[in-house]
């Protein structure tokens, strides 16, 4: 079991498929922070439907969600493995067989539910590289709050407080 360190905030460890690329100028696309904007309005959602729902109601936010999938399965149809990773309100962590230079800007590209292909790409910048003595890899601790706006902050931060509870609750 991998230790990650404390992110200090909120936070939660997973196995989500995930991989990094060095940004080289430091400029990242529109298009993918808007991706990244999308994504995090669907990952923020309610999840919980209320009793008195109108099942046309349901049936349609099914079809929606199918809609959603099949595109996004022919926008990004290769998803990386699972990788080990730690998600905190700030700053993210996860293992990597290359180690980053710190202060480096990487894309870290999430997909944050392993059985889709939805996908989160998040500006990162390195903060710190950790050797990982069971995996001979690297535990490479990033921070993301640079990147978000004020609003994207607000759906990272409900979708990991959501996904935190859950944790404890599974735990518990």
């Amino acid at each position: 079991m991998i230790q990650f360190p404390h992110l200090g905030s909120v936070s939660f460890n997973s196995r989500l498929p995930l991989y990094s690329e060095r940004l080289a100028d430091h400029q990242c696309q529109p298009a993918l922070m808007r991706e990244c904007w999308l994504a995090l309005r669907v990952l923020a959602a309610s999840a919980e439907t209320p009793n008195d729902t109108d099942p046309m109601l349901i049936r349609l936010e099914a079809k929606l969600d199918m809609a959603l999938e099949i595109a996004l399965q022919a926008h990004h149809p290769q998803r990386p493995p699972l990788t080990p990773c730690s998600l905190g309100l700030e700053n993210v962590a996860w293992l990597s067989a290359e180690a980053p230079q710190i202060d480096s800007m990487y894309l870290l590209f999430l997909y944050p539910q392993a059985d889709s292909a939805l996908l989160l790409p998040l500006l990162t910048r390195i903060e710190k590289v950790l050797p990982d003595m069971d995996s001979n890899g690297h535990i490479v601790c990033a921070n993301i709050s640079h990147n978000l706006d004020q609003a994207a902050q607000l759906l990272w931060e409900k979708w990991v407080f959501r996904q935190h509870r859950k944790d404890i609750q599974e735990r518990g």
